[in-house]
């Protein structure tokens, strides 16, 4: 058995996205040889790809041991993106953040006072 390449190894990652249908999904993510033997690392670029190759990993696993003729080969999914972080503001923050956005809006809070922003 020759030992696995990264060309081999991106040529087997786009034909096991072909035969899977999961073609669009699949250019998401950056697949690489890993530092540890029998492990390959995908770079998770979008929250899209992390979220919708979980459910995919083990039949994509499969098909690139067949593939590769490496039985224990395994996959990291690496998080590349930075998650949202959720910020709660206070009425008057959020006030001061719409109008630093838009200056009208001091205009409208004085034409019409008893709306609240």
């Amino acid at each position: 058995m020759k030992p696995l390449t990264h060309e081999d190894l991106d040529c087997y990652w786009r034909e096991t996205g072909e035969e899977l249908g999961l073609t669009e999904l699949m250019k998401d993510g950056t697949v690489k040889l890993g530092e540890q033997h029998g492990v390959i690392e995908v770079d998770a670029q979008t929250t899209y790809f992390h979220d919708e190759f979980k459910p995919h990993k083990i039949e994509v696993l499969e098909l690139l041991r067949r593939k590769s003729g490496m039985k224990m080969l395994d996959c990291k999914v690496n998080q590349l993106f930075v998650g949202k972080e959720e910020v709660i503001y206070s009425p008057d923050e959020k006030y001061k953040t719409m109008v630093e956005a838009n200056p009208v809006m001091q205009q409208m809070r004085r034409l019409f006072p008893s709306i609240d922003y």
